[in-house]
């Protein structure tokens, strides 16, 4: 039986002079797992991509990917794998033809998906015609996501893989991540864009400052992290305050809260306010997420 462990991080540092990139984090990904890598710009992202694909090499800690060290079997794992890098750019002096052609010969591989990708994101042969440097980024970004997938890659790596795209060729986009997820290929998905994380990932790591500060399903993340509630009460209360929770929105008689833990006490407190109607509605990804970003006041 194979492994089903893809990507295993252990203990993964980088640090550029004394300022630390990515500290110490560890995580998994299986196969056949569409996995999220959250985070904003300056959070460690793009440095750990670097360093799953070889292109940079961490200060501490171990990267393994299909079962083999990074460091002594590169080529070989990149030859598995499709990588889609954020602010994809190429050289523009050619055509998209050209290109794809040029990434195929450096891949030596033939691109046995090329044809079906670019009828599927509606390249036409006009536009592959053009040279780069004329293209819009909405068609520079098909490009680039044909060229990570045309291979048919076992694992895909990809830094905000919809920048640029219109609202139709995102789900276009969305419905191959579940194709090929669901042909067994595995699925490495950064991002900042929460909507798209929460709609395609299976399990989602959030990274802050370099560490990992989470790591965690869709469903476990809002459970154990941050509940809302919503509440109208049939007469004021005087000096309202909830332990553990933060109020968003209060219109008249009515009330928004986030609390975060344990709802035990609080439920306590709501037992002597004059409550008329109680709803504890289902956090959203964004509201995790700036659950665990926001400062300390």
């Amino acid at each position: 039986m194979k492994d089903p462990t893809v990507i295993s991080v252990s203990n993964l540092s980088k640090y550029y002079g004394g300022v630390p990139g990515v500290q110490e984090i560890n995580f998994d990904v299986n196969r056949g797992e569409i996995f999220g890598f959250l985070g904003p710009n300056g959070a460690g992202k793009t440095s750990t991509i670097r360093m799953l694909l070889d292109l940079l090499r961490p200060t501490s800690g171990k990267i393994k990917i299909f079962g083999q060290q990074i460091e002594r079997h590169s080529q070989e794992i990149r030859k598995r794998c499709g990588y889609l890098p954020g602010s994809f750019a190429a050289y523009g002096n050619i055509s998209g033809a050209e290109f794809l052609r040029f990434a195929a010969a450096m891949r030596r591989t033939k691109p046995k998906k090329q044809k079906s990708l670019i009828d599927r994101f509606q390249l036409s042969q006009g536009d592959l015609a053009k040279k780069i440097k004329h293209l819009s980024q909405g068609m520079l970004q098909k490009l680039g996501i044909i060229q990570a997938f045309f291979h048919d890659p076992d694992l895909l790596i990809l830094d905000e893989p919809t920048s640029g795209l219109d609202p139709l060729m995102q789900e276009e986009f969305y419905h191959l991540l579940r194709e090929i997820q669901q042909a067994g290929k595995t699925i490495f998905f950064s991002s900042h864009n929460l909507p798209e994380v929460e709609k395609v990932c299976h399990r989602i790591a959030i990274i802050r400052e370099g560490k990992l500060v989470a790591l965690e399903t869709l469903e476990g993340l809002k459970k154990k992290k941050l509940k809302r509630l919503r509440f109208t009460l049939s007469h004021p209360v005087p000096g309202l305050e909830l332990p553990g929770a933060s109020l968003i929105v209060q219109k008249d008689l009515s009330y928004e809260f986030l609390v975060e833990g344990d709802i035990q006490m609080l439920l306590q407190r709501l037992s002597t306010f004059p409550i008329e109607d109680l709803t504890l509605p289902e956090t959203d990804l964004e509201e995790v997420f700036m659950a665990y970003y926001r400062s300390e006041e």
